[in-house]
């Protein structure tokens, strides 16, 4: 099924551009097409405002588990959120499975005769657009590119505190944005600060939502979690034993280095603590 509007200015890309091709400013104004996916997604959550709601609460326990500012969560906490919003869009009806990072770009795909891929789900929870997303990472050393419109491709979707709500963004039928999405030798980025931009002055594109902040209090480790249910399922009587110690211990670190971090206590007080901990 085609789901965009055939219009000259950008055909078969789902989009009525209302601004002047040869105008210098960003775009401005896009519409979708009718029965775009998006807007199916957006008008699930206009009809249910309930839905709104329960995505922000259990985004809100993913980050009560997971701290997207530790590198080793990271990846967890984005997973997290593409399985939210999979089934958020199965709710307003787009059957959708997360492709995580097994897929080749893809956090979301449509499933059903064609399996289509929808777009790419790019999530933070960091209180300002600050810095740049990373896009895409890139599997091999290249030549440096910047300002290269073909750079990146993929409609991508998204998520931030600083955002007016979940964002779509292609790159296809937005050209002056996307030339300035930029190229390294490691990555495909965009600046934080330039998908709000987008968000703000393209509204059709966005739906209502606000994405909670990282509180940055989550002390579990996930990682000793896996190697915890592993280790007492009560076939390892050396390893076993030690487990609910060695975890009990990891959060009270993890806590502590948290309460420094935010200012509550001081360097000496933490290396105190710590020493303690250990005896």
């Amino acid at each position: 099924m085609n789901h965009f509007n055939d219009d000259t200015t950008a055909v078969n890309l789902g989009i009525i551009n209302h601004t002047d091709a040869m105008d210098s400013e960003m775009e401005k104004g896009l519409v979708l097409a009718a029965d775009h996916p998006f807007l199916v997604l957006k008008e699930g959550f206009h009809q249910k405002p309930e839905l709104s709601s329960e995505v922000e609460t259990a985004m809100r326990g993913v980050l009560t588990q997971l701290n997207p500012s530790d590198p080793g969560a990271r990846m967890g906490f984005g997973g997290a959120y593409e399985w939210i919003m999979a089934i958020a869009c199965c709710v307003s009806g787009l059957q959708t499975v997360p492709g995580g990072h097994s897929e080749k770009g893809f956090d979301l795909l449509e499933y059903g005769n064609s399996l289509q891929g929808l777009w790419s789900l790019k999530s933070s929870a960091q209180p300002k657009p600050s810095g740049e997303i990373r896009l895409k990472n890139k599997m091999s050393s290249a030549t440096s590119t910047r300002n290269s419109p073909q750079s990146y491709q993929t409609p991508t979707v998204f998520i931030a505190p600083y955002l007016p709500g979940i964002t779509y963004f292609d790159p296809r039928i937005a050209p002056r944005y996307a030339s300035r999405i930029e190229q390294n030798d490691e990555a495909v980025t965009i600046k934080a600060t330039l998908t709000r931009q987008f968000a703000l002055e393209n509204p059709e594109c966005v739906i209502p939502f606000n994405a909670p902040e990282n509180p940055g209090s989550a002390n579990q480790v996930w990682q000793l979690d896996v190697v915890t249910s592993i280790l007492t399922s009560g076939t390892y009587p050396n390893l076993g034993p030690i487990m609910s110690e060695m975890k009990k211990n990891a959060a009270t670190v993890q806590y502590l280095k948290n309460q420094h971090d935010r200012g509550h206590i001081d360097k000496g007080t933490l290396d105190t603590l710590l020493t303690n901990l250990e005896n």
